[in-house]
């Protein structure tokens, strides 16, 4: 990976590691060579050189009432990613206070069902993440038309660190996959928490119910999920899944 890119990954906009990256070459310097060598203007020069000097990465001296900036070590870096780390672990402790107020707020007058669309790996990722938070040891996800669909590299790997997060609760998962995917999937296939069978029929999407959630996902590039949140609907998918249970095969 590029140095810039990197420097970009950790916090630093184009401009601070534009300007970092000529300090460390020039070494002490005046912002009017800075401005020079960079091509940065002027007053963004100035935010740069401020923000970079609240960060720990840039110092100065005054000669002749002239500020000479300069990077200070590179090593510096790892203490700027340490405070960057204190500091999320701090307002990770602040947010766990407010969530339960958070949630009771959320939970008023909250409708006996509930839809929702999301879209994307984050969303899908989002869309499990909450089922494996609701669901408890020995509790059963259902899988009805299981599939790899458009990216089928980037969707076993998406699998299997959800089958390896609900093997450490020790959930049960029952999958009855479409027949295409017999040579996907292995990990989820061969793990302990996992029954599975077959079927000759290719479902368009892949449904998901745990508790009384059931969520249709769409395994396309830019993956699209249909969530709804039903008791009832819930309890008839269980049984649709149940029915073609004892159609498939091994």
């Amino acid at each position: 990976m590029e140095i810039k890119t990197i420097l970009q990954d950790i916090g630093l906009t184009p401009n601070e590691i534009k300007i970092y990256l000529e300090l460390l070459k020039l070494g002490t310097t005046t912002t009017g060579n800075i401005i020079k060598k960079t091509g940065v203007h002027g007053s963004k020069v100035y935010d740069g050189l401020e923000r970079l000097a609240t960060k720990g990465l840039v110092g100065y001296v005054k000669i002749a009432n002239t500020k000479h900036y300069k990077a200070v070590e590179p090593i510096r870096l790892i203490d700027f990613l340490k405070d960057k780390k204190k500091k999320i672990d701090e307002q990770e402790n602040e947010i766990n206070k407010i969530i339960p107020e958070l949630s009771k707020m959320m939970h008023v007058g909250k409708e006996e069902s509930e839809a929702e669309v999301f879209q994307g790996w984050k969303g899908m990722e989002t869309i499990f993440n909450d089922g494996i938070r609701e669901m408890g040891k020995g509790d059963t996800w259902y899988v009805l038309g299981a599939y790899a669909g458009e990216d089928r590299e980037r969707t076993d790997r998406f699998i299997q660190k959800v089958i390896m997060k609900c093997e450490e609760k020790k959930m049960k998962w029952r999958i009855i996959y479409n027949e295409s995917a017999r040579d996907t999937f292995k990990y989820e296939q061969k793990s302990f928490i996992t029954t599975n069978r077959f079927i000759d029929q290719e479902t368009p999407a892949t449904i998901n119910i745990y508790k009384d959630v059931v969520f249709i996902a769409l395994w396309i590039r830019d993956p699209i999920v249909f969530r709804v949140r039903n008791k009832k609907v819930a309890e008839s998918f269980r049984e649709y899944f149940e029915v073609m249970w004892k159609l498939a095969h091994k």
